[in-house]
């Protein structure tokens, strides 16, 4: 059985409605049918929307260094990764210092998360 992942009753509505329009988003809705959603504050080691992440790609040994984004702000060559994309997706709700088996085009593989910032979230809910 996979880890309850934990997501802020804001990310939770946010995309659950990005879901119902999104072709490809069956992923992201099965993580978000197993989550425990928090109406108050996530810890700052969760991986949210907006996040800032390093992660190692076991399989690869590559690590990368990222902001976990909704679709529309998407942008590989700048880092930001999105929740829709298979990694994204298996990123979110999981914490600092957690391993996650996961599915990728390329095949199986194990993402170990090094570290998260929130210095992004915190700008973000300010604005």
């Amino acid at each position: 059985m996979k880890k309850k992942i934990i997501v802020s009753q804001h990310d939770y509505d946010i995309l659950k409605t990005l879901c119902y329009h999104s072709p490809g988003s069956e992923k992201l809705r099965e993580e978000l049918d197993r989550a425990v959603i928090r109406k108050g504050k996530v810890p700052d080691e969760v991986v949210q929307v907006n996040s800032t992440l390093q992660f190692k790609d076991e399989r690869t040994g590559a690590v990368r260094s990222v902001q976990l984004v909704l679709p529309a702000a998407s942008n590989i060559q700048l880092g930001k990764l999105s929740i829709l994309s298979p990694i994204g997706t298996a990123l979110l709700g999981y914490s600092a210092g957690d391993v996650i088996d996961w599915e990728v085009p390329a095949g199986k593989t194990k993402l170990h998360i090094l570290r998260v910032d929130q210095a992004e979230m915190a700008v973000k809910k300010e604005a």
